[in-house]
C-alpha cells in the first residue's frame, strides 16, 4: 500500500513529535480535531497541527487507532524517557528506520529502499523520482497520485534532509529537520538539463551507526524471524542507512563481535545473519543499553 501527501508540504521540525506525543498523551487524539485548542497547546498554525499528526503516523510513533506505541513511550513520555528532544543521534537513526519501515509516508521508502537499485548514479532530481513512482503506482494497479501531490511529496522528502545552498531563507527553514544531522543527502550545486536541482545520496560507511541500534532494527524488522539473508538486510536497512557494501559489511561484522546473539553465515555463497537464544526483552534491553538505562 502506497500513501502520498497528508504533510501538508511541511517537513517534521525538531520538537513536532515531542509535542505531539505530549498532547496525545495528555488530552487524547481528540485534540487534533479542536483547532483552536490544538494550535494553543501546540504552539503551531491551523496546518501545522495536521501536518504533526500526520507525521507521527509515519514514524509509527502512533498506531492506526490513534494509541501511541510502546516505541514511542520510551522515546517521550516513561519516566526514564530516552531521548524526547532528539539530541541522541542514535535516536535520529531510529526514527530513520522507523520512517521508511512504517511506509506510511511512502516517498521514504521507495527512494531509500528502492529508486537505485537498477541506477549507476547516486544523483537524483524531482522529475526523475516522479518518473519512477508514477510508474510503481501503474505497476500496482493503484489510483493515480497528481503530479501536484508527488511535487509536493518530494519537497518536503529533500527538506527532511538536505541542507539547501545558502540563500535568504530563515535559520528555522534550513536547520529544523532533524535529519539533517545525518547527512543522507546533498544538494548539488549544478542543475540537470531541465534546470532542475539535483540532489546526491550518500551512500557511506556511516560509521556513527550504534550496533545496538542497528540490532534494534533488525529485530524489529524480523518481527520475530530468526534468520534473514544478507540481501534482504541490504536492501531494507542497509539501504534506509544509506549504507555502501563496504559499510554494511563492516557494520554487521561489528554487531556480531559485540552482540553474540547475532551469528553471520557465509555457507557456499549464502550469506545470512542468524539470532540465538534472544529473550523477550532483548529488543528493549538494546535500547536501554545505548541510553545507558
Amino acid at each position: 500500500m502506497l500513501k502520498f501527501s497528508g504533510h501538508d508540504t511541511f517537513h517534521c521540525r525538531q520538537q513536532w513529535l515531542f509535542k505531539g506525543v505530549q498532547i496525545i498523551d495528555n488530552e487524547g487524539i481528540a485534540v487534533f480535531h479542536k483547532p483552536e485548542i490544538a494550535i494553543s497547546r501546540l504552539g503551531v498554525g491551523r496546518n501545522m497541527v495536521q501536518s504533526i499528526q500526520h507525521w507521527l503516523k509515519a514514524f509509527g510513533l502512533i498506531n492506526e487507532n490513534h494509541e501511541i506505541s510502546e516505541f514511542s513511550e520510551k522515546i517521550f513520555l516513561a519516566e526514564n524517557k530516552y531521548d524526547p528532544f532528539l539530541v541522541d543521534e542514535g535516536t535520529l537513526w531510529l526514527l530513520q528506520y522507523k520512517i521508511c519501515h512504517t511506509n506510511y509516508a511512502s516517498i521514504f521508502n521507495l527512494i531509500f529502499s528502492e529508486f537505485f537499485n537498477d541506477k549507476i548514479s547516486l544523483e537524483f532530481s524531482e522529475t526523475q523520482v516522479k518518473q519512477f513512482i508514477a510508474k510503481k503506482i501503474r505497476d500496482r494497479n493503484i489510483r493515480e497520485v497528481s503530479d501536484n501531490t508527488l511535487s509536493s511529496d518530494f519537497k518536503v522528502f529533500v527538506k527532511s534532509y538536505a541542507n539547501p545552498i545558502k540563500s535568504l531563507k530563515t535559520i528555522e527553514d534550513d536547520f529544523n529537520s532533524p535529519f539533517l544531522e545525518l547527512n543522507l543527502i546533498s544538494q548539488l550545486s549544478h542543475k540537470n538539463a531541465l534546470g532542475e536541482t539535483v540532489y546526491r545520496i550518500n551512500r557511506e560507511s556511516q560509521k556513527r551507526i550504534p550496533t545496538s541500534i542497528f540490532a534494534y532494527c533488525i529485530l524489529d524488522y524480523l518481527g520475530g524471524r530468526i534468520v534473514v539473508s544478507y540481501d534482504e538486510i541490504r536492501d531494507t536497512i542497509g539501504s534506509y542507512f544509506c549504507l555502501s557494501n563496504d559499510g554494511l559489511d563492516e557494520l554487521v561484522d561489528s554487531l556480531c563481535l559485540d552482540y553474540k546473539e547475532f551469528i553471520y553465515k557465509n555457507d557456499a555463497g549464502i550469506r545470512q545473519l542468524q539470532i540465538k537464544n534472544i529473550t523477550e526483552d532483548y529488543q528493549n534491553n538494546l535500547l536501554e543499553l545505548h541510553y545507558g538505562l
